[in-house]
């Protein structure tokens, strides 16, 4: 049956797509008209949610940061730290929109997406640290060594943005 009305969406269907929008052209890119045609809605429901673009902004952040959160609790259940390691660099990997979106939004100057950004930098060297220190590196070193490594993730994934083959990890 059809009515004439607009399908409604919830503030994580909103939240979720201006995700998809920050990954394909960082937060500025997003704009309330783009989104709501992108869901299928009129920007008025938009204000169902949400007060303003900023509202919206921190949702999508705060709906990033707690399947980022999610993940790495998922990942700690696995109780040899090498392999939790293992299974961090293939998750990382494998994440496409994680990495595009990580991508588009560092070097933000909107300070609640580079205190967002900052969070989960330091919640992800956290975790590789937890892992390097239960493998018998010292604290410093662990630290360091977790560290190198999500600093040659991170320069990975803008690098890739140069296109080149050899920085596939896929082929």
């Amino acid at each position: 049956m059809v009515t004439g009305k607009t399908p409604s969406r919830t503030a994580e269907e909103w939240a979720d797509a201006a995700l998809q929008a920050f990954a394909a052209g960082g937060v500025r890119a997003a704009s309330i008209p783009s989104i709501a045609r992108t869901l299928g809605v009129t920007k008025g429901s938009f204000y169902w949610h949400f007060r303003g673009i900023d509202d919206l902004v921190e949702a999508a952040l705060r709906r990033w940061e707690e399947r980022d959160r999610a993940a790495l609790a998922a990942l700690r259940t696995v109780a040899d730290p090498r392999r939790r390691l293992i299974a961090l660099f293939t998750e990382a990997m494998q994440s496409p929109q994680a990495q595009a979106l990580f991508v588009a939004l560092s070097g933000s100057s909107m300070p609640m997406v580079s205190a967002a950004i900052r969070r989960m930098s330091d919640r992800r060297i956290r975790f590789l640290g937890d892992a390097y220190g239960e493998l018998g590196f010292a604290e410093t070193e662990a630290r360091e060594r977790a560290l190198l490594v999500y600093t040659a993730y991170v320069g990975l994934l803008h690098l890739r943005g140069e296109s080149s083959p050899s920085l596939r990890t896929s082929k």
